[in-house]
């Protein structure tokens, strides 16, 4: 009878980390289009966390075409992947 409740705890861990995996990417477009190029290390720093930590999802970003890493001589900068539209209209 136990294994049913577990079953719903994992459910509800996965859920919650989830959401705040959402949370975190959302946070990282936001301060991307705020404040332009920046780096991982630039990220972490601003959101009181470990480089290491942000990669993965400036790489989940960038995989789902939010973000790209841009080279700059020995550094890496990431940028938001706007898209604007073909057409202009005036």
């Amino acid at each position: 009878m136990e294994f049913p409740e577990m079953v719903e705890e994992e459910e509800e861990e996965e859920e919650e980390e989830d959401w705040i995996t959402a949370a975190r990417l959302e946070v990282l477009e936001y301060l991307l289009r705020r404040y332009g190029n920046l780096r991982a290390k630039d990220l972490a720093e601003i959101l009181g966390c470990r480089p290491a930590t942000i990669q993965p999802l400036l790489k989940r970003l960038e995989g789902c075409g939010r973000a790209r890493r841009l080279k700059m001589g020995k550094n890496s900068v990431w940028a938001l992947n706007e898209r604007f539209p073909d057409t202009i209209y005036y």
